[in-house]
C-alpha cells in the first residue's frame, strides 16, 4: 500500500495535531506515573519469590514489548491503514493500563503491562508517522509541541503518581483510563492519509534499511544516556533524605520543567544540522548528570536534574523529526516502528547498564558520573556527523 502526500494532509486541521500530541503522552504516562510507587510495589509484593526481579518488571516490561512489537505495528499500519491500527492500540492501552486496578496477582499484572507495552509501541510509531503525513515540512512544529506537552504531562503525572502512591499502590494505575476519552476523540478527528490512483498502482519502493538503522542507532544511544537521570533520580533524592513519595514526586516534577525549556530551544534551532543539535543536547545531559553525581545537597542535585532535563527536551524530538524526514511516506509507519523499538530498548537497557557500571565504579553516583563523561565525549564528536538540517524532508 503506497501513500501520496497531498496539500490537504500538509494543511491538516490543528485538531488532528493536538490529538496526536495527546496520544504521544500515553507512553510517558506508562513510564513516569509509576516511578514514585515503586517502593509501595515492593511493600505489596516483596514477599513473593524473585520479587527483586519481578517487581521492577511492572515498570520496565512495557518498554520491552513496545520495542519488540513496534515494527510489526508499523508494518500493519502501512499495509492496512494507519487509523484502524492506531484506534485499536489506544483502546487496548486503556483496558490493559487500567487492569491492575482489579488484579491482585503479580504475574497477571505483569502480563497486563506487557500488553500495554504492545499498544504503547503501536501508538508511538503510528502517531509519529501521522504527524509527518498530515503536516509535511511543518512537522517540526508539532514535534516540538510533543516535547513541550509530554514534559508538562510528565511533570503533572510524576506529582500525581507520588500523591496517588501515598493513597494506594493501585491508585496510580487509574491514570491510564484517560486513554478512553482520547480514543473517542481520535475516532472522530483522525482520518486515513489520502492515496492517489497512481500511487495505488505503483510498485512498493524498497524499504530504506540503511536510513532506518541509522535512525535506530542514534535513537538507541540517546535514549540510553537520557534515561540515566529519570530512572535513578528518585533513588538519589531518597538517599539524600527527601522523604515521602509525594515530596520526591513534586521535586521531580519541578526539575522536569527544564524539559519544557529544552523543547522550546529545539523549536527555535531545529534548522541546525543533526550533529549540532545532538552536540548541544548531549552536553546538557552530560553536564546535568555530572552535577547530579557530584551534588551533596538536594538543591545542587535538583539543579543538575533541571540541566539534564533541558537536554532531554531536545534529544528526544531530534531523531524523531530527522527520522520522519528520511523515510518515504508509504513506509513511514514501519520506519517509525524501528525508531520506537530503539527508543524503548534504550529505556529497558538503561537499568542493566547502570547496574553494570555501578558494579565497575563502586556505586550509583560514580556510575552516573562515568556515564556523564561518556555522554560529553560523544556530544563533542557529534558535530562531525555534519549533514543537513535535522528537520529537512526527503520525498
Amino acid at each position: 500500500m503506497t501513500f501520496q502526500k497531498t496539500a490537504k494532509t500538509v494543511t491538516a486541521p490543528r485538531t488532528k495535531g493536538w490529538t496526536l500530541v495527546a496520544s504521544q503522552i500515553l507512553p510517558v504516562m506508562a513510564i513516569v506515573t509509576l516511578f514514585p510507587v515503586i517502593p509501595k510495589l515492593f511493600q505489596q509484593f516483596g514477599a513473593i519469590p524473585n520479587a527483586a526481579l519481578l517487581v521492577p518488571m511492572i515498570v520496565t516490561i512495557p518498554s520491552i514489548f513496545a520495542a519488540l512489537f513496534a515494527p510489526l505495528a508499523g508494518v500493519l499500519a502501512d499495509r492496512y491503514g494507519r487509523r484502524p491500527v492506531f484506534l485499536t492500540a489506544v483502546a487496548v492501552y486503556a483496558v490493559a493500563g487500567g487492569a491492575p486496578l482489579l488484579l491482585s496477582d503479580l504475574a497477571q499484572i505483569i502480563v497486563s503491562r506487557a500488553i500495554l507495552g504492545i499498544a504503547e509501541g503501536a501508538i508511538v510509531a503510528i502517531s509519529s508517522a501521522l504527524i509527518a503525513d498530515y503536516f509535511g515540512d511543518q512537522r517540526y512544529r508539532w514535534v516540538s509541541w510533543v516535547g513541550i506537552s509530554t514534559s508538562l504531562a510528565g511533570t503533572v503525572l510524576i506529582a500525581a503518581g507520588g500523591i496517588l502512591a501515598d493513597v494506594s499502590w493501585r491508585a496510580p494505575f487509574g491514570v491510564y483510563l484517560a486513554a478512553f476519552p482520547l480514543f473517542l476523540v481520535s475516532f472522530f478527528v483522525l482520518d486515513e492519509p489520502e492515496r492517489s490512483a497512481v500511487a495505488l498502482k505503483s510498485a512498493p519502493s524498497r524499504f530504506p534499511w540503511k536510513a532506518a538503522f541509522a535512525i535506530g542507532a542514534v535513537t538507541l544511544i540517546t535514549s540510553l544516556l537520557y534515561y540515566v537521570e529519570p530512572l535513578n533520580i528518585a533513588t538519589i533524592f531518597s538517599d539524600l533524605g527527601a522523604g515521602s513519595s509525594t515530596r520526591i514526586g513534586l521535586v521531580q516534577a519541578l526539575t522536569s520543567l527544564g524539559y519544557i525549556l529544552g523543547a522550546f530551544v529545539y523549536r527555535k534551532i531545529h534548522a541546525r544540522t543533526l550533529g549540532q543539535l545532538l552536540c548541544l543536547a548531549g552536553l546538557l545531559i552530560g553536564i546535568g548528570n555530572a552535577v547530579i553525581a557530584l551534588g551533596r545537597t538536594e538543591l545542587v542535585v535538583s539543579l543538575g536534574a533541571t540541566i539534564q532535563q533541558m537536554g532531554g527536551g531536545m534529544v528526544i524530538p531530534i531523531p524523531l523529526a530527522w527520522g520522519r524526514g528520511l523515510l518515504p511516506l508509504e513506509q513511514r509507519s514501519r520506519g517509525m516502528g524501528i525508531w520506537a523499538t530503539a527508543f524503548f530498548a534504550g529505556t529497558f537497557l538503561c537499568p542493566p547498564m547502570i547496574a553494570a557500571v555501578s558494579a565497575a565504579t563502586g556505586g550509583l553516583k560514580p556510575a552516573i558520573l562515568a556515564l556523564a563523561v561518556v555522554t560529553i565525549a560523544l556530544s563533542l564528536a557529534a558535530p562531525f556527523l555534519g549533514g543537513r538540517s535535522a528537520s529537512t524532508s526527503v520525498h
